[in-house]
């Protein structure tokens, strides 16, 4: 199993020099306990703890210590924040598609760019068809 690092805190009467004294003698014994940060006002002593399972330091600390511990409780890693959403930009609005020019079309009479007959040429005249009077150079109507 691997070691994991916990933080217990212990609940004891550090204004009493002889529960002082007696908490930091049982703490020191054991070699998995790191860190040992003494709170007189709270009456808190925060210690980590580095083995494969706390609850088994706790139990021992509870039998050691006997009345002159009041409680253990083992703090909770706090949970690692999620990382901030990026803003989403804003779409952009979608341009309207331009109509496509149609395709160049050759066509042999005016009757048949124009749309009449449907087919193979029927009058055989194959005289180019005249550009538009827009100017827009396209030789069928699309200007109506």
């Amino acid at each position: 199993m691997a070691e994991k690092v916990t933080t217990m805190r212990l609940k004891v009467d550090l204004q009493c020099p002889c529960c002082y004294k007696k908490v930091k003698k049982i703490l020191c014994k054991f070699p998995q306990i790191r860190d040992q940060i003494y709170d007189e006002k709270q009456n808190l002593v925060t210690i980590t703890v580095v083995c494969c399972s706390p609850e088994k330091i706790r139990d021992k600390l509870c039998c050691k210590g006997g009345k002159v511990i009041k409680s253990i409780e083992i703090v909770e890693p706090p949970k690692p924040k999620p990382p901030p959403e990026k803003p989403k930009e804003p779409e952009k609005p979608k341009e309207p598609e331009k109509p496509k020019p149609p395709l160049a079309v050759a066509v042999c009479c005016v009757l048949c760019s124009e749309g009449y007959g449907g087919g193979r040429c029927c009058c055989r005249n194959w005289r180019p068809v005249p550009p538009h009077a827009c100017g827009c150079g396209y030789r069928y109507s699309h200007c109506d």
